[in-house]
């Protein structure tokens, strides 16, 4: 593997811990935020969580994209985008498979909701990567005070 090989897959790595983390504590909390109260469907929980990747992922590709430019942070995105909906989508299938629908059962009920999650990270992060890709200037090597 080469350094750029490398370098992209710590990128990858440290997107995807840092949100994990996130979405680790998201599920933690949720039992004290949104106490269960008959089982029915959660909506504000679900739009919480998704309000919380978009503005992230936006976020942390415009600042890639203005270091390094707006093709390398699409496509480190693009990774961490995939790998991040798949992360869901087994975590959340662990978390609620039971004796009504097990864990195999519930990856396949829920499968689509990869896609949906990839696609929460990935269109915010390619706008990130795209606007602060306009604005990328390669190192030069000088410091900010010489002309």
């Amino acid at each position: 593997m080469g350094h750029h090989a490398i370098a992209t897959l710590v990128r990858v790595v440290v997107r995807l811990a840092v949100m994990g983390a996130a979405l680790a504590g998201y599920y933690a909390s949720l039992p004290f935020v949104f106490p269960d109260d008959g089982g029915g469907a959660n909506i504000g929980a679900g739009l919480i969580a998704f309000g919380g990747v978009v503005p992230v992922s936006f976020g942390w590709a415009y600042v890639d994209g203005r270091r390094r430019g707006a093709a390398a942070t699409t496509a480190t995105w693009a990774i961490v985008a995939l790998a991040f909906g798949a992360l869901w989508l087994i975590g959340l299938a662990v978390a609620e498979a039971d004796d009504s629908m097990g864990l195999v059962e519930r990856l396949r009920f829920d499968a689509f909701l990869a896609v949906w999650t990839a696609g929460l990270v990935l269109l915010p992060a390619g706008v990130g990567a795209a606007i602060g890709g306009t604005t990328h200037r390669p190192d030069s090597g000088l410091r900010p005070d010489q002309p």
